[in-house]
């Protein structure tokens, strides 16, 4: 494997973190049991709730919470009559964004700033707005319009590009401190991870494998970044460390034959969520960091 940097000590506790936890990580616990398909989990209040999108009969798509504990899930908004998915956090909880469809399946890229009021619809050209990713503050919120990246400033309704290119940008992420945007793009041929400053400087490749690699999620340290990648048509779990480790060897935390696909972490670092595809069932499966190597973090 080889290094991007200088190592220190620091670097090399986070290499072997992240061997043993491809190696041998808790067994992969099962979160639901309908067996419907699922999308974009993301865990919500310090990690008591998940908030995912579920397919259903009507409105076809429907944002459900899931109690952690219990897990007794519910739907999200009741009184909804559209389909909508895709629901983001702020790091405190209170302001949320999601997409929601629209007539002839036109989608809206909705924010709410706090429980309690009025959505506000995020104006856009007549392209589709999608992957909505919230900064931590609430400030912002960037998503893809047209296979380009948007950076939406919430109070004023100021918008920018980011990162653009001749290709497509997707999935973006917004670092744990708000300084950087991981995302997908496939500015040089294969769909690959990049990683831009939020002004937009300093953009560079994290992946360089053949294949697709996207939806990318940030450890709460921004340290690792967690994604889907797909090879020889199989969708699975890796995860990379950002600045210390070549991403040309990311490692594997799902290794099945079956589809894996939609991760996120939990808001304290120890557990990963993603949607497990096994025997033509779609469920939340939640993975936990080996103990041990969870202290030789801290």
């Amino acid at each position: 494997m080889r290094l991007v940097r200088t190592w220190g000590l620091t670097s090399w506790m986070l290499l072997c973190c992240l061997l043993t936890f491809g190696r041998a990580a808790e067994k992969s616990v099962a979160l639901t049991d309908d067996g419907r398909s699922k999308r974009d989990p993301v865990y919500v209040d310090g990690g008591r709730r998940i908030v995912y999108t579920v397919q259903s009969d009507a409105p076809r798509l429907v944002l459900m919470t899931l109690d952690r504990k219990s897990l007794v899930s519910r739907r999200l908004a009741p009184n909804a009559t559209l389909p909508e998915l895709k629901a983001v956090f702020s790091r405190d909880g209170r302001t949320s964004s999601w997409l929601r469809m629209t007539g002839n399946d036109q989608l809206a890229l909705l924010v709410r700033l706090k429980p309690g009021d009025a959505e506000q619809a995020i104006k856009t050209s007549k392209s589709v707005a999608w992957s909505p990713s919230l900064s931590p503050d609430a400030r912002h919120v960037v998503f893809n319009l047209a296979g380009q990246l948007v950076v939406h400033e919430i109070a004023s309704g100021k918008q920018r590009s980011l990162a653009a290119s001749g290709g497509r940008n997707d999935w973006p992420a917004v670092s744990p401190d708000g300084r950087r945007v991981a995302f997908g793009s496939s500015r040089s041929g294969d769909v690959e991870l990049y990683v831009v400053d939020f002004d937009g400087q300093n953009l560079r490749r994290l992946t360089t494998r053949k294949g697709l690699d996207m939806r990318p999620s940030w450890s709460p340290d921004g340290r690792l970044v967690a994604f889907t990648s797909v090879r020889a048509g199989n969708y699975e779990i890796s995860v990379l460390a950002v600045d210390s480790v070549d991403a040309t060897d990311p490692v594997n935390v799902s290794a099945h034959a079956e589809r894996d696909d939609f991760v996120t972490w939990h808001p304290r670092g120890g557990r990963l969520l993603w949607v497990a595809e096994r025997d033509g069932r779609h469920d939340l499966v939640e993975r936990v960091w080996p103990k041990k190597e969870r202290d030789r973090r801290r």
